[in-house]
């Protein structure tokens, strides 16, 4: 197989593994909890989709720039991490981007040997195409078996990305205490039990928000239940328009979160 011919090929199965890849990471909780509104990072979600899609595109041109394929795995292993802590960057925010920095750092290494089956992958599947000193296959059978490979691929690797049970159910949680406390707000009537502590819930939670989950559940300052063994627990932090911000705790069994500010109240 020619340089041009190899290179080509690297790209394009870049692209196609980078593509569905990008969009089932980035959308499979917005798909499985439909009218939960999911906080987004700062670079949002399509434009996360554009980016990696064209981050493993150029992986794979990488992987098969050269005949030997040790270079091109490195070389594509080093671009991906590169990728991955740029977008860490952007994301990050100017109050995290030392902490990101260093984060990043200290896990190039192990990263960058994460990254090294893709390469691999990626150079099995331009293996497949080329029929140079073997018996040549049907160009449908070879296109057929590289298109299911990087589904399969796609699919468990895209559903990784997926919130457990838990979290899901926290978030939806969340969602509906939050409804139900703005409605009580509306109506003149009094908030939630969880809500109650919440300071300035009653001012300040109005407008358009967010949830986040997150597995940081020691960073709330709030008493929480006794956690039994193997128990998932889950913060959840809502974000108002006007920068309003409260987060919950929610430890199964309970029934009911407990609840705190985490913004200044003026």
């Amino acid at each position: 197989m020619s340089d041009r011919k190899r290179r080509t090929y690297g790209l394009v199965i870049g692209l196609a593994f980078g593509i569905p890849y990008s969009i089932i990471s980035q959308f499979i909780n917005v798909w499985t909890l439909p009218g939960v509104p999911l906080y987004d990072l700062p670079i949002g979600r399509t434009a996360t989709v554009i980016l990696t899609s064209l981050f493993m595109g150029l992986m794979g041109l990488i992987v098969a720039w050269d005949e030997e394929s040790f270079w091109g795995l490195f070389g594509g292993a080093i671009l991906a991490v590169g990728a991955g802590s740029l977008l860490a960057f952007i994301n990050s925010g100017e109050s995290q981007v030392a902490t990101s920095f260093f984060l990043s750092l200290f896990t190039f290494l192990p990263r960058l040997i994460f990254y090294l089956p893709l390469g691999i992958f990626f150079r099995w599947l331009v293996g497949i195409f080329d029929t140079s000193g073997r018996a040549p296959s049907s160009g449908l059978m070879r296109l057929l078996k590289v298109t299911f490979s990087i589904l399969i691929v796609v699919v468990i690797g895209g559903r990784f990305s997926q919130m457990s049970p838990e979290a899901r159910k926290a978030l939806q949680d969340m969602n509906s205490l939050t409804l139900e406390g703005m409605a009580a707000v509306a109506k003149g009537e009094e908030v939630p039990s969880p809500l109650i502590p919440v300071d300035g819930f009653t001012t300040y939670a109005n407008g358009a928000y967010t949830l986040e989950w997150s597995s940081d559940v020691d960073s709330l300052p709030v008493t929480r239940p006794i956690v039994g063994y193997g128990i998932t627990e889950s913060l959840v932090i809502v974000r108002f328009e006007n920068d309003y911000q409260f987060g919950c705790a929610f430890t199964p069994p309970s029934p009911a979160p407990k609840c705190i500010n985490i913004t200044r109240v003026r």
